[in-house]
């Protein structure tokens, strides 16, 4: 397979990066083996070629893909080598001059003789493995035709993915264009709104069929439907085949939960893990009483997950309420209805006509075949048998295709093979789903099977999701390309190939998140357990680390006890990569100290993690990427300046507040992350920064040149306000996020250095909370502002707009809050900004009385947000903001003026409604929206109370209830803001987009 070349010349491609800078490093320790590792650089090189030669087949005997994992192993085991013996060279070398250098040099020549004399050996034993695996190469004729395959594709006859648009119209749209869905849709709906007979319970309905029929899409479909009226509040929870019973009720709460502004101490879920499963759910029990409630329990595999789950849900409500699940198994299905009256829907497979539709707008842009295609589409449909993710799968990678022919229509036809078509089982899906995965270019496949360390259902962002490719290797750099937009392109590829699905996208168009389909997940947790590429223990199907020696990549998932954990240490020790995720209880085995290769390490929402790992984890030399997400560490300690290698530290949704002096030490450190946002509506399209403050920095931040990133840093003391000093050295600062909520005169080192970052720096966000007086003026007087800034975020008082804000011609976002004094002559400024794509007008973000879009203003808006500005009297559309897309409006008062030009937008996909919503406002919106030509969803998130509305200070920060109208119900969500724009629309599940079109 691909996926072994892959792995395997990545490997050796870094490997033989770092062979070329040891090699060219002045060490005197290097005497003895310098000759050994340039022999070891040119037998991997030759190694390296033959695998690119390998590269273009799809499919490769035993023989060869025995002889591709031995060379990636054989490299691995260099690489760990080398990084040892240049941990040892960095320990003791020294910057000393003169005579001090010289002794210092030969007192380190002795200290490090039994050092260097096990490197030496271990290099020849290495060389010599290497030998013997090119030898075994040419005994056993493993040459260019024993790779090769007939039916290799040349990657240069796909297209690029030009207009990624086209596949996401669902993200954008209101759910019309599901393909054969309204049938399926509508006698859904009707089952759920039937008067039942009197009841213990709420009423249950299971969704039940195969993989690959849709039953996630539906039943996103039926959850934010307008045609169950009534529903006030809503949650849709993944469970999947591994579940934690507890992170499920967290889940279900976080739903449904109304909280309180997030600067506040009253947050009613602050300390959610420490609850016993006994509160957790008399809380939902009380979050649900007297409401009508719909819960979706999508992807059930167990009937005991079932049994487990409704002890939460109220038997005595006041209210119906509903519960809608999906499963593959007709048993459990069964198993679920609490009464007999209780429904099963079965799933459907799509009919001909149905298929054809789908398949034919999924390849061709016009939706018609070519009379010349016509004969082997039908071929190709008949294989896939009416099941929509086949369907899709098949045509996105047709789509791809420059030259739509029909021979190699029908060379893709033949490797379909037949099973769906005889015998539409999970196996059948299976092949198809693998055969789009061995149609990636061979560079690709790599970074797609390391989606598969993330647990099923599980939400990837793609900010970590790239830092963690960087980490590995995966990536690397390319002349006028970041690590970033190449990792983005990768993401686009995928997106456009339907083999995953993006969860939220940003405003601009690039994905912010995204999960792997089940089956889908399925395919490539098989082809990494036979290729080592990553071990796993929580899943059953492959709940172990056995066959093989050495352990690279650990996946621990949530859901599995703890006594399934079982495995040798000394088999772990060789690993690079260590993922455990949302787990309660420490794996007992685990013991940090001993994992010295570790290269990675994600932590994220593991409650368990004490001092005394961290204290261990600070021992892990070569450690790159160090997420503690979501945990309870309040404290790092000093010992953490040790990991020299260390590229990303995220302490986000952590109580650290402080970070030691020791982490100025980190030269290479490129991601500095701390803080949480709060987001406040379905969309997520608002939000504030959470929590109190960001985290204090100390004296020698200038040190840290590598930093690109920082957020947020907060500067409310005197020590923290004087190491904004030194951010004049961080001349690799991109995004920079920075928090005052004390005296003005803290701002003065941080203006200082802005100056001079005005080169380098694309987001900015600027907050302070002091209220005082005009405590961002500093920003009015800049001599050299920042004008490439691409994001730009302010908070805190301002008498105008700086006047260097009309000069950011590459500014796509912009929010302002509590600015207070910003009026028309503004916002004549904002609207002649040539790449504006979102505008957020937070609570005081604009003082004028009106808000007019007149022709020729704002090119480019696609986001716009209106928050309880005290003055508004009218917001009106005469032309300008021609690409608008979202409207989100919340009004403290009825607007005397009104709300005018609804029809100009013709761009408009929904408006969204929240805060304390005023009923004649909305209904006038909503009327205009029914002879919209697009016909735009109108939604509305409704406070419980006028009193709560003012409690969160007119801004809109409390997660609302759900009315009668079209409504989603969403978690509020704390976490990283990976792009500055908002996402368009919150998909509640793994919904793979199948057949959106």
């Amino acid at each position: 397979m691909e996926t072994v070349v892959s792995a395997s010349h990545g490997a050796v491609q870094i490997l033989l990066g770092k062979l070329g800078n040891v090699l060219a490093t002045k060490y005197a320790l290097l005497s003895g083996v310098r000759g050994e590792i340039q022999e070891l650089k040119d037998e991997l090189e030759s190694m390296t070629a033959c695998l690119l030669e390998l590269a273009d087949g799809d499919d490769h005997n035993e023989q060869t893909r025995t002889w591709m994992k031995q060379v990636r192993e054989v490299a691995f085991d260099v690489e760990d080598c080398m990084d040892r013996f240049c941990h040892h060279l960095s320990e003791h070398h020294g910057n000393r001059k003169g005579l001090l250098e010289y002794l210092h040099r030969m007192f380190n020549m002795v200290r490090t003789l039994r050092v260097r004399h096990t490197v030496a050996t271990d290099i020849q034993g290495l060389k010599s493995r290497a030998q013997k695996v090119s030898e075994r190469r040419r005994r056993y004729d493993l040459g260019e035709s024993a790779g090769r395959s007939s039916k290799a594709l040349d990657s240069s006859s796909y297209s690029h993915h030009d207009n990624l648009d086209r596949w996401l119209p669902a993200i954008h749209g209101d759910g019309s264009g599901l393909v054969g869905m309204d049938n399926m849709t509508h006698a859904v709906v009707r089952l759920l709104s039937e008067k039942r007979q009197a009841a213990a319970g709420p009423r249950v309905l299971s969704i039940v069929g195969f993989g690959g029929l849709g039953k996630t899409t539906l039943a996103t479909t039926i959850y934010s439907t307008p045609k169950l009226g009534g529903i006030q509040c809503r949650a849709f929870i993944p469970v999947s085949q591994t579940y934690d019973f507890r992170s499920l009720l967290e889940s279900v709460l976080k739903q449904l939960s109304t909280l309180a502004d997030s600067d506040k101490d009253d947050d009613p879920l602050r300390n959610i893990k420490k609850w016993t499963i006994s509160d957790l759910v008399d809380k939902i029990k009380q979050c649900l009483k007297r409401k009508r409630y719909l819960i979706v329990l999508d992807d059930v595999w167990q009937a005991a997950a079932w049994d487990q789950l409704k002890v939460a849900f109220p038997h005595d409500n006041g209210e119906e309420g509903s519960i809608l699940i999906t499963t593959r198994s007709h048993e459990v299905a069964k198993n679920c209805c609490t009464s007999p009256n209780d429904p099963v829907y079965e799933m459907k497979r799509l009919q001909m006509d149905d298929s054809e539709k789908l398949f034919f707008k999924t390849v061709f842009e016009s939706g018609k075949c070519p009379n010349d295609l016509l004969k082997v589409s039908n071929a190709i449909l008949a294989r896939c048998n009416g099941l929509p993710l086949a369907i899709v799968s098949i045509g996105r990678m047709l789509a791809r295709r420059q030259n739509k022919t029909s021979a190699e229509w029908q060379t893709v036809r033949d490797r379909l093979g037949s099973e769906l078509e005889i015998n539409p089982t999970l196996e059948g899906m299976r092949r198809i789903l693998a055969l789009s995965y061995n149609d990636l270019p061979y560079h690709l496949k790599a970074c797609f099977l390391y989606l598969c360390a993330f647990p099923e259902d599980f939400e990837v962002r793609r900010g970590s999701l790239i830092r963690r490719w960087a980490a590995e290797g995966l990536i690397s750099g390319r002349y006028g390309h970041s690590l970033e937009e190449i990792a983005q392109n990768y993401l686009d590829e995928f997106v456009s190939r339907n083999i995953v699905s993006p969860e939220q996208i940003g405003c601009s168009g690039k994905i912010k998140s995204c999960k792997v389909h089940d089956i889908m997940l399925e395919v490539i947790t098989a082809k990494s357990v036979k290729e080592n590429f990553i071990s796993f223990l929580g899943s059953s199907q492959y709940n172990t680390t056995a066959g093989h020696d050495k352990v690279r990549r650990l996946s621990i998932h949530p859901g599995v006890a703890k006594e399934q954990i079982t495995f040798s240490s000394k088999n772990i020790v060789h690993t690079r990569s260590l993922t455990i995720l949302d787990r309660i209880e420490k794996p007992v085995p685990i013991k940090f100290a001993e994992l010295t290769l570790l290269r990675v390490l994600d932590l994220e929402g593991c409650g368990w993690l004490s001092d005394k790992d961290l204290k261990d984890i600070c021992k892990l030399s070569l450690l790159r990427y160090l997420s503690l997400r979501k945990t309870t560490i309040s404290q790092l300690p000093n010992a953490v300046g040790k990991l020299k290698e260390l590229v990303t530290l995220d302490v986000r949704e952590t109580p650290v507040v402080e970070f030691p002096k020791g982490i100025t030490r980190l030269q290479n450190l490129k991601h500095l992350l701390v803080g949480r946002y709060a987001y406040y509506t379905r969309t997520r399209s608002v939000k504030r920064f959470g929590g109190k403050r960001g985290a204090k920095v100390p004296l020698g931040l200038g040190n840290m040149v590598a930093l690109q990133r920082i957020s947020h840093v907060d500067i409310s003391t005197q020590k923290s306000s004087c190491a904004m000093h030194e951010l004049e050295k961080l001349r690799q600062l991109t995004r920079l996020c920075v928090i005052n909520k004390n005296e003005a005169k803290f701002w003065k080192p941080f203006a200082k250095s802005l100056n001079v970052l005005s080169n380098s720096l694309r987001y900015l966000m600027v907050l302070d909370g002091s209220e005082k007086g005009e405590e961002l003026e500093f920003l009015v007087r800049l001599k050299a502002p920042p004008l490439f800034l691409q994001s730009l975020h302010l908070g805190g008082r301002l008498t105008k707009l700086p006047d260097w804000v009309s000069s950011l011609n590459n500014l796509a976002s912009l929010s302002l809050r509590e600015t207070h004094h910003l009026a028309e002559d503004s916002f004549e400024v904002l609207g002649k900004l040539p790449s504006l794509v979102s505008l957020k007008l937070y609570f005081r973000g604009y003082a004028g009385s009106a808000l007019c879009f007149e022709e020729d203003s704002f090119p480019r808006l696609k986001q716009l947000v209106v928050d309880n500005q005290e003055y508004l009297q009218e917001l009106s559309f005469h032309g300008g903001s021609p690409n608008l897309e979202r409207l989100t409006l919340a009004f403290s008062r009825v607007p005397r003026g009104g709300i005018n030009g609804i029809e100009n937008l013709l761009c408009l996909r929904e408006v969204e409604f929240f805060s304390h919503i005023i009923d004649s406002t909305f209904n006038e919106v909503f009327e205009a929206a029914k002879i919209h030509p697009n016909r735009p969803k109108v939604t509305r998130d409704d406070q419980p109370s006028t009193e709560a509305a003012q409690a969160s200070s007119g801004v809109g920060y409390s997660e609302q209830q759900s009315t009668n109208q079209q409504v989603d119900r969403p978690a509020l969500r704390r976490e990283e803001d990976d792009e500055a724009a908002p996402a368009w629309r919150l998909l509640p599940s793994k919904c793979p987009l199948a057949y959106i079109l």
